[in-house]
């Protein structure tokens, strides 16, 4: 009991109970361990006790009659779990387990009872956790930050100490309170784990794949793996990263894979993501990667997201050249129709320069939306997109980017969003581009491929969902992006022919952009870019491909005034950087 009160004293929860309540929790509760990957309770089942989470964390899932598992939140260190089901009398509406070895105090329904009963302190608590997870249900994931992270070094050649050393000086330059533990042939005391952990944001764990008790000790007890693999080898298969007892809970163990382009490669980055299940792919070639790492642990990375606006979107390269002058960095890229071609350049890791030539050869120069067909499925044959495509980004894979890339396409078929996070690079960026009525779709199975921008213009949620920093978002599909005077009373087929020649497209051209474009202006973000960028770029409509300085030149001083605005007071990561 003295060993539970003591702990209790420790956790946030019970700060505010005078000592009386304190000692009847410890006297009633049992304390118990649950490894990492088992269940503490099921969904559907009756609700027999409240539970705390004295240290480790737990997972919340719950299973849809379709058989899916949606992860819906964590419970950290000193939160209690269970506590609706219980009181209300209904059965558990999600399953619980533990995401790695955890230490939970246990108490039972009738003692929970007697607790609220004679104890106004703990109702009162118990009740502010209730009011507060009812109005802020996703809070969970905001809050409840991945801390112990484990660096498995793949090869031998890999020293993954220096390494873990190395990243530990780079995180805490960001004001993150940071350590980290060597490899080791026996397990840590757990006090002596518990304190690391404890008195620090991050803790990294260094290990190398093998049978030792201290890489056993790193697979139950790390929130998110790196794998830190070589090109010039293959992975083992399967790859030892759970426990055979944890296997219930593996596909929650959140997995990155750290590519060093070393040697010779021999086989592609597909096959190790594959077979490690990796979440993300972060491709090592320099310091400059090393320190986006740095800030992906720490917390502090930057999502650029870019939405489609036809040639609107060159605004987007003036913006990417104003955040590259500040030295903001651009640690995962994404966008939708023509911002994904814009991410995807960037993504390349190609110089301003690089990418306005690029951009003036592929679409300024010449219109690619220029080999006009009699529709059936489309107005163009869609030809010299791909043409330019394949010039420029040859056979690049996703998975091989410079810096972290996704896009996005529509499915017609199901009518949802279509997320490209790997395979051939211009592939999907044909898919993202192709606007329905202008480009022919895209057929990839069973699936009808068109334009991001049918579904999600602006991605900034998806985002989100990728890393836990900071979202740069620059919309360019706003007000203004279309001309209705040449609605007003259009011309006939031939004489608009006849007085702009078969070079120039129709109207009908910018009404079909438009309306791929318009519907996301109207739809409420659940997670908003942190920093929104909307560059003035009135009177260039959607198909204004020749307009290329005037749009470059609305997104660099957009972008310009935000950061002078937004980026210097919202982090550190410049100052940290020096």
């Amino acid at each position: 009991m003295r060993a539970i009160y003591e702990r209790l004293l420790e956790l946030p929860f019970f700060q505010n109970l005078d000592d009386e309540a304190l000692r009847a929790v410890a006297e009633k509760g049992a304390w118990q361990s649950v490894a990492g990957g088992w269940e503490l309770f099921r969904q559907g089942e009756t609700s027999t006790a409240l539970h705390f989470n004295l240290s480790g964390r737990l997972i919340v899932v719950r299973h849809s009659h379709e058989g899916e598992e949606d992860v819906i939140g964590y419970v950290r260190t000193g939160e209690p779990v269970g506590e609706m089901s219980l009181i209300s009398g209904e059965a558990h509406t999600a399953s619980v387990y533990a995401l790695r070895d955890t230490e939970i105090l246990s108490l039972k329904s009738e003692d929970v009872e007697t607790l609220l009963h004679d104890h106004g302190e703990f109702a009162s608590a118990l009740a502010r956790v209730i009011l507060t997870r009812s109005r802020h249900p996703n809070a969970s994931f905001q809050q409840s930050a991945p801390r112990v992270f484990a660096l498995v070094g793949s090869s031998p050649s890999i020293d993954v100490d220096a390494r873990a050393k190395d990243l530990a000086g780079r995180i805490s330059r960001y004001g993150v309170r940071t350590t980290w533990m060597p490899v080791a042939d026996e397990a840590p005391q757990s006090r002596a784990f518990d304190h690391a952990e404890e008195n620090h944001d991050v803790l990294l764990l260094a290990a190398r794949v093998d049978g030792s008790p201290w890489y056993r000790f790193v697979l139950r007890h790390a929130d998110r793996f790196l794998v830190l693999a070589r090109r010039d080898a293959r992975p083992s298969k399967p790859f030892p990263l759970a426990l055979e007892a944890g296997g219930r809970a593996k596909k929650f163990r959140l997995v990155d894979l750290v590519m060093f382009d070393e040697g010779t490669p021999a086989c592609p980055v597909v096959e190790w993501a594959e077979a490690i299940g990796a979440a993300r792919i972060i491709n090592c070639r320099g310091n400059a990667c090393v320190e986006r790492l740095a800030r992906i642990i720490a917390g502090k990375s930057v999502g650029l997201v870019l939405s489609g606006g036809g040639a609107r979107a060159y605004a987007h390269i003036g913006a990417v050249k104003a955040l590259r002058e500040a030295r903001v960095p651009i640690d995962f890229v994404s966008g939708a129709s023509m911002g994904a071609v814009v991410a995807a350049c960037v993504a390349m890791g190609w110089s301003d320069t690089e990418i306005e030539d690029r951009i003036r050869e592929t679409f300024v120069k010449s219109n690619p939306l220029g080999d006009h067909v009699l529709p059936v499925v489309a107005l163009t044959k869609g030809a010299r997109v791909e043409e330019r495509l394949l010039k420029h980004f040859k056979d690049t894979l996703i998975e091989e980017t410079t810096v972290p890339f996704f896009c996005v396409s529509s499915n017609l078929v199901d009518g949802a969003p279509r997320i490209h996070r790997s395979g051939a690079l211009r592939k999907a960026l044909r898919a993202s581009i192709a606007l329905p009525g202008i480009l022919p779709p895209v057929v990839d199975g069973d699936a009808l491929l068109v334009d991001g921008a049918v579904t999600n213009n602006f991605p900034t949620d998806i985002m989100a969902t990728t890393h836990r920093g900071l979202t740069i978002g620059i919309d360019v599909a706003r007000r203004g992006v279309i001309d209705i005077e040449a609605f007003r009373d259009p011309p006939g087929f031939f004489s608009w022919l006849a007085q702009n020649g078969f070079g120039a497209a129709p109207p009908i051209i910018s009404l079909l952009m438009r309306t791929a474009t318009a519907r996301h202006e109207r739809t409420l973000k659940v997670h908003p870019a942190d920093i929104m960028i909307i560059p003035q770029v009135q009177g260039v409509e959607l198909r204004d491909w020749t307009e290329y300085d005037r749009a470059v030149a609305a997104g660099y001083e957009a972008a310009k005034e935000a950061i002078e605005d937004r980026w210097y007071t919202l982090n550190t990561i410049a100052s940290a950087a020096d």
